[in-house]
């Protein structure tokens, strides 16, 4: 009786996988189709360093890293108008043990104005039972077009509308810079507040800086992630969690990515260490992008590599 329930949860979970993997693995199937017709890439405005991630793009003219998922626990800017990203969230966590797997599966929407809008999914696995514990709202605004305040600061608020527990709250401050040549760098800063139950409240600091060994292709550096967590009654009492490890970001092809940073922890309330992996494809919809948004062509070749 055991093993035929867990035959039934594997199953269950194995179809949760399958879908995204499926969607992701069409997208860069078709991506790669579409990019070898295409021997051209389309730029905006100059790009100073020669790099083709750094290119501006959009109505923003944001560099064209930013429009990625390109850290595991760092987030930049908004997306272009006009645009949606896919993405799906792994993250794993060991501690005394003990095993939990968190997922996410989302949508981010590029709006005007400098806003985007995702939506989320949340689930997981815990002590191998699969979990369903509810969605999310993140609404975003950006300051200015991207260079016009330094490190590009951008508001944040997400509600949490969860299942079994209590909804949660989350304000962010994301920052975002290219330092130098090929340095690309996040931080933001979080708070998290439970409105109910044991009243769960956190405070946050993320940051990751990555370099590109291969533009538009591989990104590798170093992510940290400090978390300080009380309840009503440990207000005086707090957990601290520092992490920090390696973060590598790839893209297969134009349009998709994997991002995984495996995290390692230094404190005593600390996991022993947790992966943060993000995969997501993008697209654009709405028609054919407007003048603002496109620019001349130009072989590939003329950029650094």
């Amino acid at each position: 009786m055991r093993r035929a329930s867990l035959r039934h949860m594997n199953w269950k979970i194995l179809k949760l996988l399958l879908i995204p993997v499926a969607v992701f693995l069409t997208a860069a199937t078709r991506s790669l189709a579409q990019e070898a017709e295409v021997s051209a890439v389309e730029v905006t405005g100059s790009v100073p360093t020669g790099l083709r991630q750094d290119m501006p793009v959009g109505p923003y003219n944001q560099p064209e890293w930013t429009t990625e998922r390109g850290f595991g626990t760092s987030r930049v800017y908004v997306r272009p108008p006009g645009t949606i990203e896919f993405n799906q969230f792994w993250t794993p966590e060991f501690k005394d043990g003990e095993e939990e797997h968190s997922f996410r599966d989302e949508v981010e929407i590029g709006l005007p104005y400098r806003l985007q809008l995702d939506l989320y999914q949340n689930w997981g696995i815990e002590e191998g039972d699969t979990v369903y514990r509810g969605w999310s709202l993140e609404l975003r605004y950006a300051l200015a077009n991207w260079g016009k305040i330094p490190l590009n600061p951008t508001l944040y608020g997400e509600w949490n509308f969860n299942d079994e527990a209590p909804d949660k709250g989350e304000l962010k401050l994301l920052l975002g810079e290219t330092f130098g040549r090929r340095w690309n760098w996040a931080g933001n800063f979080t708070y998290e507040q439970e409105v109910s139950g044991e009243r769960e409240q956190e405070f946050a600091l993320s940051s990751a800086l990555t370099y590109a060994l291969i533009d538009q292709t591989l990104n590798a550096g170093v992510e940290m992630l400090w978390e300080h967590k009380t309840s009503k009654d440990t207000r005086s009492d707090p957990e601290i969690e520092f992490l920090v490890g390696p973060s590598i970001n790839v893209r297969p092809t134009r349009n998709t990515f994997i991002t995984a940073a495996p995290l390692f922890g230094i404190t005593d309330d600390s996991p022993d260490y947790e992966v943060f992996v993000i995969a997501g494809f993008n697209f654009r919809f709405g028609g054919p992008a407007g003048p603002d948004e496109e620019g001349p062509s130009a072989p590939a070749s003329m950029f650094g590599r």
